[in-house]
């Protein structure tokens, strides 16, 4: 039987190069299983995870992308290391943190400089019953000097500090917050509104109750502002 020949297209098609990307042109991701935001959004919350319960140290991008059901490969493209993943994934858990207050002052602006401070305390608290491990992480990285503690403080700490302290000074001067040192009203509310979630394990432990529930959180909130309030009487 004849051989059918290629055509002329065919011919000059096989001898066509393939077409490599420009240089510092960035790569296509590998493909993803579902979205490309919902992927990458797994990803950052697995780490938040991994990097609170391990430390920076001990966490791996293996363990990482294992238990976000991610290829290792999508770390390298999304976040450079280890070191990009762990700043992506406070970040993200930061903008959170921002929004819940951004909308809570907002919200209830008119309403008087109590209502205010009690509404973003809410939010706070139910941010923390929501992401326990974004108040372990902090903890862990505020103990320590370094490059990450520096980062944070500069970046997102001192800020929202510096908020918060105005909201203080504010409620200070209306009566209806203790005249403290606002810097130490600023940890005294930390810890009240956030220890509770960071320990959930042994809270679960020790009184059989899961501080993580949205209904704990809301009267843990209710707890917390009568607490800080009633001390202004």
């Amino acid at each position: 039987m004849p051989t059918t020949r290629p055509t002329k297209r065919r011919r000059a098609s096989a001898r066509r190069p393939t077409r490599r990307p420009a240089a510092g042109q960035r790569r296509a991701a590998p493909a993803l299983a579902g979205s490309d935001d919902t992927t990458r959004g797994k990803i950052l919350a697995t780490a938040l995870q991994v990097f609170a319960e391990r430390g920076f140290d001990g966490a791996r991008t293996r363990d990482i992308a294992e238990q976000a059901g991610a290829n290792l490969g999508l770390i390298t493209y999304y976040f450079g290391n280890k070191d990009g993943l762990w700043r992506e994934a406070v970040a993200s858990a930061f903008a959170e943190l921002q929004r819940e207050i951004a909308e809570a002052t907002a919200a209830h602006a008119a309403d008087g400089e109590r209502r205010q401070l009690e509404q973003v305390a809410r939010r706070f608290i139910h941010f923390m019953a929501r992401r326990p491990e974004f108040m372990r992480l902090m903890n862990d990285e505020g103990k320590h000097e370094g490059p990450r503690m520096e980062w944070l403080v500069d970046r997102f700490v001192r800020p929202m500090h510096e908020g918060l302290r105005a909201m203080i000074e504010r409620g200070q001067a209306a009566g209806f917050l203790p005249k403290v040192p606002p810097v130490s009203l600023h940890y005294i509310m930390l810890g009240a509104a956030g220890l509770i979630f960071s320990q959930a394990p042994e809270c679960r432990r020790v009184t059989g109750i899961d501080p993580t529930e949205p209904a704990f959180a809301d009267a843990h909130a209710d707890a917390v502002i009568a607490l800080l309030t009633g001390f202004a009487r």
